[in-house]
C-alpha cells in the first residue's frame, strides 16, 4: 500500500478549531433555549408570575390588576376595583392607548352606558348606595403590537396610568 492510496482512503480531516467552535455553539444555544423556556413558565411573554401586575392610588380608592405581557390577539384579562360615589352615577374612563390597542370582548357587570369622547372610553352604572368596593372586569383583545400606556380614573378620582407590552 502506497501513501497515496493511504490519503485517499483516509477519513475526512478534523480540525479541532472548528469541533471546539461547534461545541460552544451548541451550548450557548442550550442555554438560551432553557432560559427562553423558564421565562416563558414564570411569565415573560404573558400569564405568569412575572406578568401579574397590580397597582392602586395612593388613596387606594382604585385598583388595577393586569397583565405586564401579552401577545398579539389572545386573550388580555383586566380587573378595574374602585371606591363608589354614594348616591352619585359611577364614572370610568379609560384612556391612553386604550382605544386603538384593544378590542373589549366582554365588559362585565354591563353599563348602563358606554361611550367614547375625547379618545377615551366611558363606562358609566347607575348610582350605588352601598359603600363596598366596585369592580369592573374586562375581557380584552390586544390589536397592536409594542408597549401600550393606558390611563384609568374612576369617578373623577386620581387615575392610575399602567404599561402593557404586547409581543408580536
Amino acid at each position: 500500500m502506497n501513501a497515496e492510496s493511504v490519503k485517499k482512503s483516509a477519513p475526512v480531516q478534523e480540525k479541532p478549531r472548528w469541533l471546539q467552535f461547534e461545541f460552544v455553539v451548541r451550548q450557548i444555544g442550550f442555554v438560551l433555549l432553557l432560559l427562553i423556556v423558564l421565562g416563558a413558565l414564570a411569565g415573560a411573554f404573558s400569564k405568569g408570575y412575572l406578568s401579574e401586575k397590580s397597582l392602586s392610588n395612593q388613596a387606594n380608592t382604585l385598583k388595577v390588576d393586569y397583565e405586564k405581557f401579552n401577545r398579539l390577539l389572545s386573550d388580555v384579562e383586566l380587573k378595574i376595583s374602585f371606591a363608589p360615589a354614594p348616591g352619585k352615577p359611577q364614572q370610568i374612563k379609560l384612556g391612553g392607548d386604550f382605544m386603538h390597542g384593544y378590542r373589549i370582548d366582554n365588559l362585565l357587570p354591563q353599563p348602563d352606558k358606554m361611550y367614547s369622547q375625547h379618545g377615551e372610553l366611558i363606562v358609566e352604572y347607575s348610582p350605588s348606595m352601598a359603600n363596598a368596593t366596585q369592580t369592573i372586569w374586562l375581557s380584552l383583545t390586544p390589536m397592536q403590537a409594542g408597549e401600550l400606556t393606558s390611563h384609568v380614573v374612576a369617578n373623577q378620582q386620581a387615575g392610575l396610568t399602567f404599561s402593557q407590552f404586547v409581543y408580536p
